[in-house]
């Protein structure tokens, strides 16, 4: 019996992402496949490009259209898309790109995202790019999932000048952070998770001292500003006071800490 061969799938180019394919395209066993989702896995497809004719994958129609009222309109209406069964996405900074649209795919099958940057801040670009993409294609399930593994970068990843005994600087928790996923989130849906988990990362600053690192785009961006002072309101509900000391604790980190110090 000859060997068996693996799947030809090229995440770079054209790509037929069936339930084993789907697999080998992200390295994991196809038993992690997602069980309610595994009637799904078969044809009919559907194509989907991304920017450049070089970025085509071949997806489950079904599958597609049944995690996105998005699709579903599209490939299930009286679309073009729907009689030739291709969709073309032009590439949206900040929302579709190859990356985006990969990571988009790990999730419709996997339920699960395995981004291959090992840089914090890219892996947090990344993510605020999926969720953006997300909520264009009216996909959702994925927001407590996504602002929990951000909020576990920034905690992995303090500012180098803390420690762990007296010193504990004020961007702490926004080290990772940048300008660009401050601008990025402000499109997301009020109340969307990863916008919340990026407005508490800016409380323990906020709270210490008035030049914290989004000072500015706290001004320049009413939607993080509202959205910074509804997570400083919810810290202060437990506010401590003990011999004219304010404690608070870190919605981040989860560390007490005393207010302007």
């Amino acid at each position: 019996m000859g060997k068996r061969r693996k799947p030809n799938v090229q995440p770079r180019h054209y790509a037929t992402l069936g339930c084993r394919a789907l697999a080998y395209f992200v390295k994991v066993p196809i038993t992690l496949l997602s069980p309610s989702l595994l009637p799904l896995y078969h044809d009919p497809t559907v194509k989907i490009q991304t920017g450049s004719s070089d970025h085509k994958y071949e997806v489950s129609k079904h599958l597609l259209c049944k995690g996105s009222t998005y699709f579903a309109a599209m490939f299930e209406g009286n679309f073009a898309e729907g009689t030739q069964d291709l969709a073309i996405l032009e590439d949206l900074e900040g929302v579709v790109s190859v990356r985006s649209f990969e990571a988009l795919i790990q999730w419709l099958y996997l339920r699960k995202i395995q981004f291959d940057s090992k840089e914090p801040k890219d892996r947090i670009s990344a993510t605020i790019e999926l969720v953006r993409l997300a909520d264009m294609c009216n996909i959702t399930g994925m927001e407590s999932q996504m602002a929990r593994y951000i909020k576990d970068i920034l905690v992995a990843n303090p500012d180098p000048r803390s420690d762990d005994f007296s010193v504990r600087h004020i961007d702490t928790n926004t080290y990772c952070l940048t300008r660009q996923h401050i601008i990025w989130a402000t499109f997301l849906p009020p109340g969307h998770l990863v916008r919340c988990i990026l407005a508490a990362a800016s409380v323990e600053g906020y709270l210490r001292d008035e030049n914290y690192k989004f000072v500015k785009e706290t001004h320049e961006y009413p939607t993080f500003g509202a959205d910074l002072l509804q997570e400083v309101r919810s810290t202060l509900s437990g506010l401590k006071v003990v011999q004219r000391t304010s404690t608070f604790e870190d919605p981040i980190s989860g560390t007490k800490l005393n207010i302007n110090s």
